[in-house]
């Protein structure tokens, strides 16, 4: 059985649902106790699929399940890629990615070539923003299909931690939505105004 828990402020997850489906299950049922509404991503994402607002994985489940952890990571490690590019030099906040369908854990550390990638970690660490989303979400802001502000407002992607680390973390987030070959600077007011908490 997956278990969930708070260890020395390090959150813990034993398996995550690309290896262990029900164990998945039972995490992800407990993780509302440590992130409040973060469940609403799942319902949020189904909502922006009907709307046509990101694209629903169409391929039959067999092929999801044997093919979806290295499409997750291939999309995990574009994302990475393009907020390497948004740190225009400046180091952001140490972040873990939870990924709440299949409960798969990825922190990204400022690193000295940009940021590290850690894909199937136990959980976040204590002084990380945690950014609750899921694999449909990362797709989406991978290829830029939709913007973190607009995936923020429609609740497919919830920021966790100090007030600070997630105004800072919107900031970086936000630069996605500019050019990658020009980022915008973005008022300090707008970003805190367009954290969601």
């Amino acid at each position: 059985m997956t278990t969930l828990a708070l260890v020395g402020g390090t959150t813990l997850a034993s398996a995550c649902g690309f290896e262990d489906p029900k164990g998945a299950d039972t995490a992800r049922g407990a993780i509302n106790w440590i992130y409040p509404d973060a469940l609403h991503v799942t319902s949020a994402v189904w909502r922006a699929q009907l709307e046509g607002v990101i694209r629903r994985d169409e391929r039959p489940e067999a092929v999801r399940a044997l093919l979806g952890y290295r499409r997750t990571a291939a999309d995990l490690v574009k994302l990475r890629d393009r907020l390497v590019v948004a740190m225009d030099g400046e180091a952001g906040p140490s972040l873990s990615i939870l990924l709440i369908g299949p409960m798969l854990w990825t922190r990204f550390a400022p690193a000295q070539d940009g940021l590290s990638m850690a894909m199937h970690v136990d959980g976040a660490q204590a002084s990380d923003i945690v950014i609750v989303t899921d694999e449909p979400v990362v797709t989406a802001l991978a290829s830029g299909q939709i913007t973190p502000l607009a995936a923020r407002q429609k609740g497919l992607l919830r920021l966790y931690g100090t007030i600070d680390g997630r105004i800072r973390t919107a900031s970086w987030l936000d630069r996605l939505q500019a050019p990658l070959t020009a980022m915008a600077e973005i008022p300090q007011s707008e970003i805190e105004s367009r954290v969601v908490p």
